[in-house]
């Protein structure tokens, strides 16, 4: 059995709030409408900020998902926040917030958590269980690596690089695609099954993303040279009780790669070409494996690197610190740091930054 998991925030660090209408209509729509009808089960994890810029129609669909078993709501930060960057009384209020939208919209109370950019730390499965989660969604690669508990000693080399080049980089471009597959289809070989039960403040179950599956299933979705729906299950056929799609939506009818689209045809495709059935996520199986898992997230490095040493971003996280309130929910969303973030989603947190110092009238 393999699981889907659709990651939804339309706070996204590189997409113009004036694209939101089309983003919905896009990807939210034909996704979650397509999978219902086809009775596919997945996981859908939408902030709950988020929740709240979605149309009737679009919850309408959710709760139509609910009702006949084929969607676990998962549970998220409010406005994902990079959890580990923050105070653990915002921790609690993110987790908080974000579970009395779902329960009020749902009338259900998510057992799983996905970790915004899978940013992790060892307390946080302890807030998580004091909030009535029973598992979360982590890193597979940040755990393979997390034998090395001091990065500054034995820093994470990426996996494939060369991917990662033919992204960023438009010199030698295929030259890189075509070595970063072959280092990809490696890094497939590293996956193991199931869930793992993370040792930390308070144990919790874990479900692995492996970033290296959910790669070779968007290239393949996307028929990007060399790769389509055959060819990426014939690298993951014998991967079973793992999870097969993590990450956003948004990438399923709205953004593409490198100039390829990806559609939620292509997803059925994969699926049919594996032959197996698939299951929500909380009911993939645990593999009897333990481990720590050291303080990461699912960027190439496994650290936390791109969300504190810019210096926008390392702004940022000094004036939000302290911060409480409606106003700090927004001065804390990832999405003004991001990946690469566009100014109007950075300057969004250093506005509520500014109005929350200034008060309500907004006058010096």
């Amino acid at each position: 059995m393999r699981a889907l998991v659709f990651h939804g925030n339309l706070q996204y660090a590189e997409i113009p709030k004036s694209e939101i209408p089309k983003v919905i209509e896009k990807a939210y729509t034909p996704t979650i409408g397509t999978l219902i009808k086809e009775e596919i089960p997945f996981g859908l994890n939408i902030t709950g900020y988020t929740l709240k810029l979605l149309p009737k129609k679009v919850i309408d669909l959710v709760r139509e998902g609910i009702a006949s078993g084929l969607i676990e709501v998962i549970g998220t930060s409010y406005t994902h926040a990079i959890l580990p960057l923050l105070p653990l009384n915002r921790v609690e209020a993110q987790v908080q917030r974000d579970r009395e939208v779902k329960e009020e919209l749902f009338e259900i109370s998510p057992k799983g958590f996905w970790l915004p950019e899978l940013a992790y730390d060892p307390v946080i499965p302890a807030i998580l269980k004091d909030n009535g989660y029973e598992y979360l969604f982590a890193d597979g690669e940040a755990m393979l690596f997390s034998v090395h508990l001091n990065s500054a000693i034995k820093p994470i080399k990426p996996l494939y690089p060369h991917l990662i080049k033919a992204q960023r980089e438009k010199r030698f471009r295929y030259i890189n695609y075509l070595l970063g597959l072959r280092e990809l289809r490696k890094a497939i070989k590293l996956v193991f099954e199931g869930k793992v039960t993370l040792k930390a403040v308070k144990n919790i179950e874990a479900v692995p993303v492996w970033v290296s599956v959910n790669t070779a299933v968007m290239l393949g979705i996307g028929r990007l040279p060399l790769m389509n729906p055959k060819k990426v299950a014939g690298w993951i056929e014998d991967k079973d009780n793992i999870l097969l799609y993590g990450t956003d939506i948004e990438f399923i009818g709205y953004r593409d790669i490198a100039g390829y689209r990806m559609s939620v045809e292509g997803l059925l495709e994969v699926i049919d070409e594996l032959g197996s059935k698939l299951c929500l996520p909380s009911e993939l199986k645990h593999s009897g494996r333990e481990l720590y898992l050291r303080t990461s997230s699912w960027a190439p490095d496994k650290s936390l690197r791109i969300w504190t040493e810019d210096e926008g971003n390392a702004r940022l996280n000094m004036l939000s610190f302290g911060m409480d309130g409606e106003l700090a929910f927004l001065a804390e969303n990832s999405d003004a740091r991001g990946w690469e973030p566009l100014p109007e989603r950075r300057l969004d947190a250093f506005r509520a930054i500014y109005n929350d110092w200034r008060g309500e009238n907004g006058e010096p």
